[in-house]
C-alpha cells in the first residue's frame, strides 16, 4: 500500500507538474510541497486539502475499523507443556485434552492462571471448552453459580451441580 507521500508525488508526476508549479497552485512553498512528497509525517489537513486541490483531487479522510487478526492456533504440544505443572498427580498427555476434556478443564479452572485458561480455550475452541465447563463438577456452590451464570449467558446450561459433600447434623 502506498504511503500518502508516495500518492502525492505520483499525482503530481501524473499531472505533469513541476514541484514549483504544484506549490504555486496550492498556495504553498516548494519546500513544503517537497516535504509532503518525501516522507513528511506531520500532515496538516488544511495543507493536504490545498495540495489535493492543486493536483485536481478530492481529499477524503476516513477511519476504517481494522480487521482483527485471527491468532494462530497453538500446537497441542505447546498447550500440554504450558498446563503440565497443574497435573502433579499424573503426566498430562495430548490425548487427555480430547479423551478427558472435563477433567482437564476442571483442573485448569481450579488451579490454573488466566493464561492457562486462555491457552486451553484457544486449543479446544469455545464450544468444546464451554461444553466441558457445563459438564464439570465444582467444589463450591459459589463457583457453580458463577459458571452457571456464564454458561447461561453463552446459551448453554450446566449439566451438573457442585459436588461438595454437605455435613450432616443429627
Amino acid at each position: 500500500m502506498a504511503t500518502l507521500s508516495e500518492i502525492i508525488k505520483e499525482r503530481r508526476t501524473r499531472a505533469n507538474l513541476t514541484l514549483a508549479e504544484a506549490a504555486r497552485r496550492a498556495g504553498t512553498s516548494s519546500a513544503t510541497f517537497s516535504r509532503y512528497e518525501n516522507g513528511w509525517d506531520r500532515f496538516e489537513v488544511r495543507t493536504l486539502a490545498k495540495l489535493a486541490s492543486a493536483l485536481g483531487c478530492d481529499l477524503k479522510i476516513a477511519f476504517t475499523p481494522r480487521q482483527k487478526a485471527i491468532p494462530e492456533k497453538p500446537k497441542r504440544k505447546q498447550t500440554v507443556r504450558q498446563l503440565a505443572r497443574l497435573f502433579w498427580d499424573r503426566t498430562l498427555a495430548a490425548d487427555d485434552l480430547d479423551q478427558h476434556r472435563v477433567w482437564v478443564v476442571e483442573r485448569v479452572l481450579e488451579y490454573g492462571q488466566l493464561e492457562d485458561v486462555h491457552a486451553l480455550l484457544h486449543d479446544l475452541g469455545k464450544d468444546a471448552f464451554l461444553e466441558a465447563v457445563a459438564q464439570s463438577r465444582w467444589s463450591s456452590a459459589k463457583t457453580a453459580s458463577c459458571w452457571h451464570a456464564l454458561l447461561k449467558q453463552e446459551g448453554k446450561s450446566c449439566t451438573r451441580a457442585y459436588s461438595r459433600n454437605t455435613a450432616w447434623n443429627s
